[in-house]
């Protein structure tokens, strides 16, 4: 073989490697939608409201760790959210398809989708009060339970 096809060849092995033109187009306009899809959702804001949320009982759990952790984590927590949406990126991208994907930022953009987005972050605040509310109820009752039947429960 002729000296002078040696990086001619591996020319053609590596193109064979690179994603084609529009392939890469898409990935990057899934990627766009993605990103889109995400802001209109404010989904990183929703994980922050739910972390500051569950604070509280975080503190009360683990007494010992300073008020400052908690302050900062949360100082930190909403200074890396583009860190949370980069990580969100494929996971999105694994579960929708482009179109999906274009359906659903069409509804976000929608006046329903709009309110949704709007008040989805109060939504979660109240669904998770309701569901530490609910699982108090559920503890509380499992404890009485037990203790009718003579098991210690240690108490907090």
């Amino acid at each position: 073989m002729r000296p002078a096809l040696f990086p001619l060849i591996a020319l053609i092995g590596l193109a064979s490697f690179v994603p084609s033109a529009p392939a890469a187009a898409q990935a990057a306009d899934k990627a766009t939608l993605i990103r889109r899809l995400l802001t209109l959702t404010n989904v990183a804001e929703l994980a922050v409201t739910a972390m500051e949320t569950s604070i509280p009982a975080q503190r009360a759990a683990n007494p010992r760790i300073p008020k400052e952790f908690w302050d900062e984590f949360l100082t930190r927590a909403r200074r890396d959210m583009p860190t949370l949406v980069d990580a969100m990126l494929p996971i999105y991208d694994k579960h929708f398809t482009k179109a999906q994907l274009e359906q659903l930022v069409a509804f976000y953009e929608s006046p329903v989708g709009k309110h949704l987005a709007k008040v989805q972050p109060e939504i979660t605040v109240q669904s998770m009060q309701a569901g530490q509310q609910w699982g108090a109820r559920i503890g509380a009752e499992v404890g009485q339970d037990l203790a009718k039947r003579g098991v210690k429960v240690p108490s907090q």
